[in-house]
């Protein structure tokens, strides 16, 4: 990321999408969890950007190839900026995605596989947990029976904050409930969720997670 960063007038713009070539015989060492990995490590590169105030023009991604040029125990990462639709971007782009930006665009897309297997792990006080498997493209908490996720917790709003899923990956959005909300321990509005990632809404505590 960072030996492959470009600036401009919004800022350093870090590659978001990475390629990491490696021989056939690591390559199947990795294949039956790839796809999890694949999610984590592009999370990773998320939080980095997020941390170093970084530029994305995208969700980033990073993708697993098997290459028979490469020596087994070597990696070679190609990295490069590029748009949703997967083109290379030559230029700064005229509405970056900031590091304090989350949701990255409205368009609802079909669940992928990572986002299927996504489920939440709902603890409230003086209750025991509930888990809740995900996959929809929409999932509303709050203390209202219309919610897809319902909490029953006095401190929680009837509406109070939805998981949106955009770009293969969910993100977390506070609804200006009365209480707010915090995910790992910091107060949000809107933030890109990862395996392990915790929210808190009121005395409940709902951890989000990826089935291996």
């Amino acid at each position: 990321m960072d030996t492959n960063k470009s600036f401009g007038d919004v800022g350093v713009i870090v590659p978001n999408q990475y390629v990491l070539h490696l021989h056939p015989t690591d390559f199947a060492s990795f294949e039956s969890y790839r796809a999890a990995l694949e999610d984590d490590l592009a999370h990773g590169v998320l939080t980095r950007a997020r941390h170093e105030r970084y530029t994305l023009v995208a969700r980033p991604r990073v993708h697993l190839n098997a290459d028979r040029s490469i020596r087994r125990g070597d990696i070679r990462i190609a990295a490069r900026v590029v748009d949703d639709a997967g083109e290379r971007r030559h230029r700064e782009p005229s509405a970056p995605v900031t590091s304090d930006t989350v949701v990255l665009s409205t368009r609802e897309d079909a669940a992928p596989d990572s986002a299927r297997r996504a489920y939440l792990l709902v603890a409230t006080q003086g209750q025991d947990p509930v888990q809740f498997d995900l996959g929809g493209p929409l999932i509303t908490i709050g203390r209202a029976s219309d919610n897809d996720v319902i909490v029953d917790d006095p401190m929680v709003s009837r509406h109070h904050c939805q998981l949106k899923l955009q770009h293969g990956a969910y993100g977390f959005v506070d609804l200006g409930s009365r209480n707010g909300s915090m995910v790992n321990g910091q107060a949000v509005q809107e933030v890109a969720l990862g395996p392990g990632d915790v929210i808190q809404v009121g005395s409940t505590t709902i951890e989000f997670g990826i089935h291996g």
